[in-house]
């Protein structure tokens, strides 16, 4: 009662003023604890293709956890962060994108054909491939071609002549790595060979394949790994004079990239070796009689004249076989070889320090440029006959402008930087309760008072507003009701006010017969002249 009477005693305006008053406060209370009470989110999964995002986001909403999604990557409440992946592992979420012999979990092998099955099971292979492809370092997304003919009556079954791997890295791919795919899918298909795989990284193309094996060739080093090394090679040998950083190297290398083969077949007369002789003698004799065919041959009487005749034949013969020294020279001549270098050497000017600490610099020696260049050209095995060209230059470097190195921060500011701005909101709350006691309720506190200290002054200006004093009766006595002397405090029972019509209402409540008889006494008073 006593708040609603200071509510109706304000004017219109202190209660416009302390309705808006409370009002903002709760909505700046409302909008701290909102910020207070969300969750710090963490990363849950990210690169997720569509489908399994979807499926993952569903069992989320099922399981009641607050996520947000940011692009492709799913963040939830880092405190639920970890039993989350347990649980959505538990249920085998999320599902690899990459198939690979689950394919024939669910085959119906009374519902297929050869050709099917033989299709599923080349699908099951890219995809067991794949999958250990995207294992390997820096490998982001990995896709696996086979090559494969369809299978004969007479042959066992379908075999894989070719394979291409594309690749999609986050750091580059080095030959090295190129190569480990190459024999890691041959080795995984039978009868697949190495040279028959192609690599294709998606941002510098084919690095090994049929025709183009290079690096294998060259011990396994390709062009840009060679320039590589090479570079490094100079850059310690120059550091160890000039200082770190006081050296810049290029180098740009010509390589031929065409693949020969020669084949050359020597003989040499002179070096001519029997290698058999067969010798072979032959004689003939022959004896018989010789009879002419004439006219009396043919009388019946008469005879042919008839001779003796004797042959005699020999003969021999030799055969010599000789062996001639023949040589046969296989040469292939492998792409990689270097047709041109050029080398270009940069090196800082001297610094001299004076006496009085002031630093100033002068372009190096003659002397110290020309032995620098014969230490880079023995290093880099320079052949000027192949038109190979360095370049070594004696220059002031610019030196970058001096900025703060980045500290790792302590313990303590760690410990700041993450309970900060909690610390923050709780002190803000704070201070928003403060300032709402102070400028609101404080107010309305002293208004009431002030109110009430009002009235009791009104009583005591204007004695004659009662019609006696609590203390006294008509006739002069003393009223039975227990107050003490007007001298003395008022002491009641329960809460004391300091309102005069609360205090007469308490204690006629607490004597009902006195009061009676006060107020009967009261009524059958006669009024004072004025």
């Amino acid at each position: 009662m006593n708040i609603i009477n200071v509510w109706l005693a304000l004017p219109l305006q202190k209660r416009i003023f302390s309705i808006a008053s409370v009002l903002a406060t709760m909505a700046f209370v409302f909008l701290l604890a909102s910020v207070t009470m969300k969750p710090k989110m963490g990363l849950l999964y990210a690169g997720l293709d569509q489908a399994t995002a979807g499926d993952v986001i569903a069992r989320l909403d099922g399981l009641g956890a607050k996520y947000d999604v940011r692009g492709n990557a799913i963040y939830t409440d880092i405190k639920r962060r970890d039993s989350l992946r347990l649980e959505l592992a538990r249920e085998g979420l999320p599902k690899q994108s990459v198939l690979g012999y689950e394919l024939f979990d669910d085959l119906n092998s009374f519902a297929m054909s050869s050709e099917m099955f033989d299709a599923t099971y080349w699908r099951a292979k890219e995809g067991e491939l794949a999958r250990t492809i995207l294992a390997m370092p820096n490998i982001k997304a990995a896709r696996v071609h086979l090559g494969t003919q369809k299978a004969s009556g007479f042959s066992k079954g379908p075999e894989a002549n070719s394979a291409s791997v594309t690749v999609s890295t986050s750091s580059g791919m080095t030959s090295e790595q190129a190569k480990a795919i190459q024999y890691l899918t041959a080795l995984s298909i039978v009868g697949l060979k190495p040279e028959d795989v192609a690599v294709i990284d998606t941002v510098r193309g084919l690095i090994v394949g049929p025709g183009l094996n290079m690096p294998a060739e060259m011990g396994g080093d390709g062009e840009i790994e060679r320039t590589a090394k090479l570079k490094e090679n100079l850059m310690s040998i120059l550091e160890a004079r000039v200082g770190a950083g006081n050296a810049r190297v290029s180098v740009s290398l010509d390589v031929d990239r065409t693949r020969e083969s020669f084949t050359e077949r020597k003989f040499d007369p002179e070096s001519q070796v029997v290698k058999s002789q067969t010798t072979s003698d032959v004689s003939d004799t022959s004896s018989g009689q010789n009879s002419a065919v004439t006219i009396a041959s043919n009388l019946p009487d008469g005879g042919g004249a008839a001779g003796n005749s004797n042959s005699e034949r020999s003969e021999t013969s030799e055969t010599v076989t000789y062996e001639i020294s023949e040589m046969v020279l296989n040469r292939e001549i492998m792409p990689g070889a270097i047709k041109r270098m050029t080398i270009a050497v940069l090196v800082d000017d001297q610094q001299i320090i004076a006496e009085d600490g002031t630093v100033t610099t002068q372009p190096r020696t003659q002397e110290e440029i020309t032995v620098l260049r014969d230490l880079v050209a023995s290093a880099s095995g320079l052949d000027e006959e192949r038109g190979d060209v360095l370049t070594v230059r004696s220059l002031a470097f610019k030196k970058p402008e001096e900025v703060d190195f980045v500290v790792k921060p302590s313990l303590m500011e760690q410990f700041t930087e993450q309970y900060l701005w909690s610390t923050i909101q709780s002190v803000i709350l704070g201070l928003v309760a403060l300032l709402l006691g102070l400028f609101v309720v404080r107010p309305l506190l002293s208004q009431s008072g002030a109110a009430t200290q009002k009235n009791l002054d009104d009583l005591s200006m204007a004695p004659e507003l009662l019609p006696m004093s609590l203390n006294e009766t008509p006739d002069g006595g003393q009223a039975q009701m227990g107050i003490s002397q007007a001298s003395e405090p008022l002491k009641l029972s329960g809460p004391v006010s300091n309102d005069p019509v609360d205090l007469l209402n308490n204690k006629a409540s607490e004597q009902v017969d006195e009061a009676t008889e006060l107020l009967a006494s009261w009524l059958s008073a006669e009024p004072k002249p004025t």
